[in-house]
């Protein structure tokens, strides 16, 4: 890849709420273009400044490569002029730079990229990232992801493979987030760093000095209202959003069972027209004890799901008048 482009993955992907949607799938289990055209569409229209597909929350490993064809055409019909990054992870860089070529012919700005599953040795992994960065025709967006791919990035490995790859951005997953953010940035201070992991940790990564975060957080509005008021200095405003909505996040966050959980609220926000799960086992959603939990969440913090955009002030506001 030519400097140039890869100059252009940095300024778009300098930062901001990003939102990774899921895969809609229609009754027959088939993937749903035209769902997620629409899901994509309602997010933008929420406020978001990216999204990012075909990542763990798009049940990635469940697609054939003519549905992830499917998936970025509809992406791209959704998002309009908001840019997209596509997950192009695989266990060979000759793999990742073909899928990058096509999330490049559909229009993406970024390949999002873990390390192949289950590398125990650093060099290798360091040499995989080289290998991409030479091969790939999108920047790199590096994902540090141990859940996903067994994999443990040290941050000197994981500093040496953001150089070899010429990655533009990294988004963290190696819980504890805020400690490894602090110590990312202590080596590479201009590096652009995203939360991820639901935004259970963003109030403090992006105390810490990430840039911006990339979830599938069922209310993009909120997270970047945290991430305003951060940048704005008002940290007092910034705790209270992210306080108020804690437990819709902690609820979403839950390893296994979050992405459910997600797509029931994306469905109840009009944004899914199914709450459908794909693999490892089929599910037509959430069972109906988690429906009532969810019900619950949603008092708690306030919330009657709709498609129209949270204005997060008025909301706290009314709140706090009730």
């Amino acid at each position: 890849m030519d400097e140039a482009a890869r100059d252009r993955g940095r300024r778009t992907l300098a930062g901001g709420t990003w939102w990774i949607a899921p895969t809609p799938f229609t009754p027959d289990g088939s993937v749903d273009g035209d769902a997620l055209e629409h899901a994509v569409r309602t997010a933008v229209g929420w406020g978001v400044d990216g999204v990012t597909v075909l990542g763990v929350m798009g049940e990635v490993t469940s697609l054939s490569d003519a549905e992830r064809d499917v998936v970025l055409a509809a992406v791209a019909r959704g998002a309009g002029d908001v840019p997209f990054a596509a997950g192009c992870s695989a266990a060979s860089a000759s793999l990742v730079a073909e899928r990058a070529a096509r999330a490049q012919e559909h229009g993406a700005v970024a390949a999002m990229v873990a390390a192949p599953p289950l590398v125990r040795d650093a060099d290798t992994v360091v040499g995989f990232f080289h290998a991409v960065g030479g091969r790939s025709p999108l920047p790199v967006l590096l994902q540090d992801e141990p859940v996903a791919t067994g994999v443990q990035l040290a941050v000197s490995t994981l500093v040496e493979a953001l150089e070899r790859s010429g990655a533009v951005a990294v988004k963290l997953e190696d819980a504890p987030t805020p400690p490894k953010i602090t110590k990312l940035l202590a080596k590479v201070p201009d590096l652009t760093v995203y939360g991820g992991l639901g935004g259970v940790s963003a109030f403090a990564e992006l105390s810490r000095g990430a840039a911006g975060t990339m979830t599938g957080f069922a209310y993009p509005e909120v997270l970047r209202a945290v991430r305003l008021a951060l940048a704005g200095g008002d940290r007092a405003t910034a705790a209270s959003v992210f306080d108020a909505f804690l437990p819709l996040i902690a609820f979403e966050g839950q390893p296994g069972y979050g992405l459910a959980i997600r797509k029931e609220v994306l469905r109840r926000r009009g944004a899914l027209t199914s709450g459908a799960l794909r693999g490892p086992v089929p599910s037509a959603g959430i069972d109906a004890v988690t429906a009532a939990e969810l019900d619950e969440v949603l008092q708690r913090v306030g919330l009657e799901p709709s498609p129209d955009r949270l204005d997060v002030d008025a909301h706290l506001a009314a709140r706090v008048a009730a």
